[in-house]
């Protein structure tokens, strides 16, 4: 893992990711296959189990079916919870977007708007429009008088 370099590190998570959905995708397509597969099978036997009189080993046929796929979706829903691979992968490349983001961009000057400054907390007092209407009515006061 230490041969690779950054690059080839984020590209790898990349495809972790896309790999991970790929197959998690793919393994519920072919779950809900399977159980309607169960349900179609469990349903054309049914009527088979009136005509023959056997609906008793049918209702426990339908009941180990239903548990069986119960304890399967439980089992999958604590495994993605537990563990959530994606999100630990998107978390590494954050912190490290974050990380490059801190060491690139402090070389780099930004200020940030005056709108938006104003607003900002132990930033300088900016003129409001009031303020500096009644600065423009003096300067313009001032120069009819030097004018005259």
């Amino acid at each position: 893992m230490s041969t690779m370099n950054t690059t080839q590190k984020i590209q790898t998570c990349l495809e972790f990711i896309d790999q991970r959905l790929e197959t998690t995708s793919e393994q519920t397509i072919q779950i809900a296959e399977m159980i309607i597969a169960d349900i179609k099978h469990l349903t054309e036997g049914y009527q088979a189990a009136i005509e023959s009189g056997n609906l008793q080993s049918h209702s426990e046929l339908v009941r180990a079916t239903q548990m069986n796929w119960v304890n399967q979706l439980h089992d999958i829903i604590l495994e993605q919870t537990n563990r959530d691979l994606n999100g630990q992968v998107i978390i590494a490349l954050q912190k490290f977007v974050n990380s490059l983001n801190e060491n690139q961009l402090k070389h780099y000057p930004f200020e940030l708007p005056s709108a938006v400054a104003s607003k900002q907390p132990h930033e300088h007092d900016y003129l409001t429009q009031d303020e500096i209407d009644i600065l423009m009515g003096q300067q313009n006061l001032f120069n009819d008088m030097v004018t005259h």
